[in-house]
């Protein structure tokens, strides 16, 4: 079902890619404490309050803050936490929120809402799991522990690499990691480099924010480039250094 037919206030169930782009946001922690894991999709606006089933309402949470929140939205919690500390036998809240996790409650929440709206990340994630299918949670972990090898091997945000075929929507072409869609596209094989060379390499690549294959690439052609721009500099030099032949007397 599509962000635009859904009912506010009703469930469906979210596709593999929704739960991955959501729980890896902040760097796969609670957007609320900030030090447990995500292990669930909190909706800002809760769905017993009218909100929207959908993942821009979604905010990566681990179980316990989930459950402290309750049915209340983030700004709502905010609210009885600041009143809670000013009046704590109000009642406006369970318990009082440690500094570490009230402190910048709002820009965390401003900044993770930021991450999982990026249009690009978004893309990246539904191109590369889009057809995964789960039919309970240990199967959500197992595609979200394959997206986390998946992202590790990166130097980068693969969905911040530059795209080798804007026009493609289908599919991802983001040169990082789907480079070798572009049609002109060539894999070059059989490269064998000792141990430490091997090392000197993934340190420069790291250092470059490029992936080794990227850097490999850009160190052949700037052979490339220097290998033809001598070649046209020897051919320079050598019709200027040829002696001039006389023209023949008749």
């Amino acid at each position: 079902m599509t962000d635009a037919t859904l009912p506010r206030g009703s469930r469906t169930k979210q596709a593999v890619y929704i739960w991955l782009m959501s729980l890896a946001a902040n760097e796969g922690s609670c957007t609320y404490c900030a030090v447990r894991p995500s292990t669930t999709l909190d909706h800002e606006q809760p769905v017993a309050g009218n909100g929207a089933d959908v993942w821009w309402n979604f905010l990566p949470a681990c179980k316990p803050c989930n459950d402290w929140k309750r049915g209340r939205s983030t700004m709502e919690w905010l609210i009885d936490q600041k009143l809670h500390r000013q009046h704590p036998r109000d009642g406006f809240d369970t318990r009082k929120m440690p500094l570490r996790m009230f402190a910048g409650f709002e820009t965390r929440i401003e900044r993770v809402r930021r991450e999982i709206a990026d249009p690009d990340r978004r893309d990246w994630f539904r191109h590369h799991f889009g057809e995964a299918r789960y039919k309970n949670k240990d199967d959500i972990w197992r595609h979200l522990e394959a997206c986390r090898k998946t992202l590790a091997r990166y130097p980068h945000l693969p969905w911040t690499s530059p795209s080798v075929d804007p026009s493609e929507s289908g599919v991802c072409t983001r040169r990082i990691c789907c480079g070798w869609r572009h049609p002109d596209s060539r894999t070059v094989s059989g490269v064998i480099i000792g141990r430490s060379e091997y090392a000197a390499i993934s340190q420069a690549a790291f250092e470059s924010d490029m992936s080794i294959g990227d850097l490999t690439a850009t160190l052949l052609l700037r052979h490339l480039r220097e290998r033809h721009n001598g070649m046209l500099s020897n051919s320079h030099t050598a019709s200027n250094t040829n002696p001039s032949i006389p023209p023949q007397r008749s």
